[in-house]
């Protein structure tokens, strides 16, 4: 057991923390010695046989929370910070890349002083639930803040944010209307004249495998040996990518669409545009950012109450001030990107795409994206 130091703390709903400073949380915490336990639940029900124990208003509450955060580098800390003044409970965030930090708590085990992890895609949250890092959870707030198709079936983790990512186009030498889905970054037309990120890239490995997933494995490798046969540049970022686009060197890419948001909030006449791709079918792929409860946590309910605070309209307002889209439907995009909001979107198949990760970097690897 983690040497934690608890205090008695009354919580509200995330939802109300812009209004009160009282919290009250309702969620239960699973049952002890089970190799597999059932989710921490708001409902007493018994789940697998087991009776779990149900915590409700006046729950000891910690004095810190240890957090994982894989996206530190996305200028989001303001929102934690937020969550201290509004409850008294410090968080402890320690940063790190997504791999890292999934290798950290793999390597830590049961010693590993971390309650929460944030990381970034599909491909990290599901490593981490299949490696059984992460505690499943629930709540109401939970529940009705972020849709169904943005957490896990049981509960492992929930999201945060959504990207999307899409085709990008160099305005002073292309139309955005030359390019109307993934497969024009194999159209013959722009042989020679498109850039892509390194198959290494988590975001890249991810849309694959939902490819796979959606297309099946041989359609989706004609498409891959179709942006092979362009002969893209392979670049080291999207950071990397729209610069090279600003330059004149390529003038299609594939980027999450964040990346330009800012870029274009920084600078409106920014010399480059996404091209949303598959408006008249399935729509843009999307993926996650997420949070999880690290299995063993002795701080769960108030884990519970920061990823509710996370999800709320009041958070996420700020995280998506960059450039990314909520997880809660009730919160737009913001002003310098709200024109993006009607894009159709394919969300990301998590349960089918995950098993499929192996399948795409070899696919991927194959039709020789170095």
């Amino acid at each position: 057991m983690r040497d934690t130091l608890l205090r008695p703390r009354v919580l509200v709903p995330a939802v109300a923390l812009a209004a009160v400073a009282v919290v009250v949380v309702v969620v239960a915490v699973v049952g002890v010695g089970g190799e597999d336990p059932a989710p921490a639940t708001a409902s007493p029900t018994p789940a697998g046989g087991e009776t779990p124990e149900v915590v409700t208003a006046g729950v000891p509450f910690a004095d810190r929370l240890v957090v994982y955060n894989g996206r530190s580098h996305y200028g989001d800390e303001q929102v934690f910070r937020e969550f201290e003044a509004r409850t008294g409970v410090r968080i402890e965030l320690r940063g790190g890349t997504a791999g890292e930090l999934g290798e950290r708590l793999a390597q830590e085990g049961a010693d590993t002083p971390a309650d929460l992890l944030i990381t970034t895609d599909l491909a990290n949250l599901w490593r981490a639930e299949q490696q059984g890092l992460l505690q499943p959870v629930t709540s109401e707030t939970l529940r009705t803040q972020v849709p169904e198709r943005l957490h896990a079936d049981d509960g492992a983790w929930w999201a945060v944010s959504t990207r999307l990512r899409v085709p990008l186009v160099a305005t002073e030498r292309v139309r955005p209307e030359a390019v109307t889905g993934y497969e024009s970054l194999g159209d013959p037309a722009f042989a020679g004249r498109t850039c892509l990120r390194t198959s290494n890239s988590e975001y890249n490995q991810s849309l694959v495998a939902d490819m796979i997933a959606k297309r099946g494995p041989q359609a989706t490798e004609a498409l891959l040996r179709s942006w092979m046969a362009n002969d893209p540049d392979i670049l080291g970022s999207d950071g990397e990518m729209l610069a090279a686009m600003a330059a004149g060197d390529c003038d299609v890419g594939l980027a999450n669409h964040y990346y330009l948001g800012r870029a274009l909030k920084d600078d409106p006449s920014f010399p480059v545009a996404p091209a949303w791709p598959d408006q008249g079918g399935a729509g843009a792929h999307a993926n996650v950012s997420g949070v999880g409860v690290v299995r063993g946590s002795d701080a769960v309910p108030t884990a519970v109450a920061l990823m509710e605070w996370l999800t709320s309209p009041p958070a996420q307002e700020q995280i998506v001030s960059r450039s990314e889209f909520a997880a809660n439907p009730q919160v737009p995009p913001p002003a310098h990107i709200a024109s993006w909001a009607d894009v159709r979107i394919d969300p990301i198949a998590v349960e089918e795409a995950g098993p499929l990760l192996d399948e795409a970097v070899a696919m991927m690897l194959a039709v020789g994206w170095r």
